[in-house]
């Protein structure tokens, strides 16, 4: 973008941030003419707005490019992405049976924060709390897992070397892999199987509880979010895509388990949103920042262009050769990506850059990124939140009309 383009912009937003020594200082300009009629305003918006998308690291974040809006129009969807797109979570949990060391209130707070891989599109909305459930606005998970203390007979084996590594393949029983030890890891292993041993050796009687260990280590048994089995309601089997409904991540430790324990419960899922609960919201993170805008107005030449394109702003600038009208000098710096400008204003150390660099932002360029935390991908929250903003804009034109309707009946 020329300065004379980076004028425009400014013309078009009423001024521009000029990234100074001293911190952004916004510069003003003058204000665009207001639109004659809505039609003229619908008319500027449709060409202006523009929506490009820029990365997608990985299925579970987008950056994308909003141009040609006011802020209030970017913030507007932030807030919608956060606190307004319908999910499905853990609403209530009908416990039968806990005898775990977790208390049945925590335990049902850890899996209402459980995030699951629902499209909420598929579901009603519970409309009044005494709705009944049904398999239009309701999703039925089961947890039934029990510690089952360790055979005695495979006890009394469990020193044969070739009998114990068959037991540690053993899933079922929790005995001895890498799910159902202590922490999951070698070394607190090995720390509480010789916790085990000075035990016994300190209390005699510690043969009543030899049950208890499985090989001199604490027998104990993890529950995960995998342990979710997802009871179908109705025809939520064939009219769900892909017939299965999961949690997003099948290793978030729920409880611990040591032998006698159980957990048997219900929970039922229903749609809601950010607004009445954190759990609702669909993404980890929605953010944005102005588009830089990065500008040379003087030539940087040779080692002082190296300093600039790999110390200050890395990304940002190239190093091309020299023409022949520029004799005596070897390469200079260009201006390729200011998408990568970090802002930073180090370059400002050198009293020649400080002078040959200008960096500004475009008050009506955003550069959005949206992390969902898995329960819908980004671009359906995109679509999803400009749906939202469009019914509440419909929501507002239907009351002024009512409005106008109520004023002309009084008069």
């Amino acid at each position: 973008m020329s300065p004379k383009d980076s004028n425009t912009v400014g013309a078009a937003t009423g001024g521009v941030y000029d990234v100074k020594e001293s911190g952004v200082h916004f510069r003003h300009m003058p204000a665009p003419p207001i639109p004659k009629s809505g039609q003229e305003f619908l008319e500027r918006v449709k060409k202006d707005l523009e929506i490009n998308v820029l990365e997608r690291p990985n299925e579970n974040e987008l950056v994308f490019e909003l141009k040609g809006v006011d802020v209030s129009f970017a913030n507007a969807l932030r807030r919608i992405m956060i606190a307004e797109i319908p999910t499905i979570a853990i609403e209530h949990v009908y416990m039968w049976n806990n005898t775990s060391i977790v208390h049945d209130e925590v335990l049902a707070h850890r899996i209402g924060l459980v995030p699951l891989k629902i499209d909420s599109r598929y579901f009603d909305d519970f409309y009044d709390e005494d709705d009944e459930p049904t398999d239009r606005n309701t999703v039925v998970f089961r947890l039934n897992v029990e510690c089952h203390l360790p055979d005695k007979n495979r006890n009394a084996n469990s020193r044969d070397a070739t009998d114990s590594s068959s037991r540690n393949n053993k899933k079922d029983d929790g005995i001895k892999n890498e799910k159902d030890s202590v922490l999951g890891q070698g070394n607190m292993d090995t720390a509480a199987a010789e916790s085990t041993v000075l035990y016994r050796a300190t209390h005699p009687n510690s043969h009543q509880n030899s049950n208890a260990t499985d090989n001199n280590r604490p027998y104990t048994k993890h529950v995960y979010s995998s342990d979710l089995e997802w009871i179908p309601q109705g025809d939520q089997a064939q009219t769900v895509e892909g017939g299965v409904l999961r949690p997003v991540h099948e290793d978030i430790l729920l409880a611990k388990l040591r032998p006698g324990q159980a957990i048997e419960l219900e929970a039922h899922g229903r749609r809601s949103i950010g607004k009445d609960h954190a759990k609702y919201s669909p993404v980890a993170t929605a953010s944005y920042r102005l588009m830089p805008h990065v500008e040379l107005l003087k030539p940087v030449y040779d080692e002082l262009a190296k300093e600039l394109a790999n110390l200050y702003e890395p990304g940002v600038f190239d190093l091309v050769p020299c023409t022949e009208d520029e004799e005596g000098q070897e390469c200079k710096a260009v201006v390729v990506n200011p998408y990568a400008s970090t802002m930073s204003r180090n370059y400002m150390r050198n009293e020649y850059l400080k002078e040959a660099v200008k960096v500004s932002r475009i008050p009506n360029h955003f550069i959005f990124n949206i992390e969902s935390v898995g329960m819908m991908p980004p671009a359906i929250i995109l679509s999803e939140s400009l749906k939202i903003l469009m019914q509440k804009c419909h929501n507002i034109i239907r009351l002024a009309d009512e409005s106008l309707e109520a004023e002309l009946i009084h008069e």
